[in-house]
């Protein structure tokens, strides 16, 4: 009896929290909303997209992959930051960029960065590096055995998006160095849009927040899988309709995803 209880408590929750939602999507005035930054795991979802595919670009040209260090990828951040006040390899205090980094943490025989600017997503990013022909061949450098990765966002600044790859050359192994596979989450079913296999109000909640921000030009990452997963309908498009059947899901009126007329 409790267990049917605590059941259709979390069905009335989650509709009503659904029906605020979708509420608030439809009806909410088409007015400029002013967003000074991305939530920092959507910004490190963007970082490691453009690991993933540095290590891509390297294996089509015959190299091998490069380890993701998680303090580079600080240190990374920190850089694309200063870059968003001073965009040069130099930092804003006019020292080299390479001072950021502790050799006491990180030791290095060579260190090399690539920045950029004014590109929304990973894959435009790259391709402003790889069309450079100066920060390609700091790609496809065969020496490079580490990395790290940075972006930050700022609304009221000159190129909004700011992006930084930092590589280093060593003869040193770390205890969390790592290869990156391709996305942070990964949808594990149809409509698990936060990856954690199951589908559920937070997976809704993901799927509103991301319909509304696109809505009013607000900056907002989804992968290409979560992409996927949220579109409900599978024609290509990510709308109101897809939350609506999204939630009908999740409270079981309908069987399956995606919904098929």
């Amino acid at each position: 009896m409790l267990s049917r209880i605590k059941n259709s408590l979390s069905k009335i929750i989650s509709m009503l929290t659904a029906f605020v939602f979708i509420v608030a999507i439809s009806a909410y005035p088409k007015q400029t909303v002013h967003a000074g930054n991305m939530p920092d795991n959507q910004l490190n979802d963007m970082a490691i997209e453009v690991a993933f595919l540095v290590n891509s670009y390297r294996l089509e040209n015959g190299l091998h992959p490069v380890y993701v260090i998680p303090y580079l990828c600080d240190v990374a951040r920190v850089r694309s930051r200063e870059c968003i006040e001073v965009f040069d390899h130099k930092r804003p205090d006019g020292s080299k960029f390479s001072t950021i980094i502790d050799k006491n943490l990180i030791p290095y025989a060579a260190i090399f960065e690539n920045i950029a600017a004014g590109r929304e997503t990973p894959e435009d990013t790259m391709e402003q590096w790889i069309n450079s022909e100066k920060h390609r061949k700091a790609m496809l450098n065969p020496d490079l055995t580490h990395m790290g990765i940075g972006v930050a966002y700022e609304q009221n600044s000159d190129y909004e998006f700011y992006w930084t790859q930092l590589f280093i050359v060593t003869d040193s192994h770390f205890q969390n160095e790592y290869i990156p596979r391709r996305y942070d989450v990964i949808p594990q079913a149809e409509g698990d849009i936060t990856g954690d296999a199951y589908i559920d109000t937070y997976d809704y909640l993901s799927l509103a927040d991301y319909i509304y921000k696109r809505s009013q030009n607000i900056p907002v990452y989804f992968n290409p899988e979560q992409l996927k997963t949220a579109d409900c309908f599978r024609d290509g498009l990510i709308t109101e309709s897809d939350a609506k059947v999204l939630v009908r899901y999740i409270l079981g009126e309908y069987d399956t995803l995606p919904y098929i007329f």
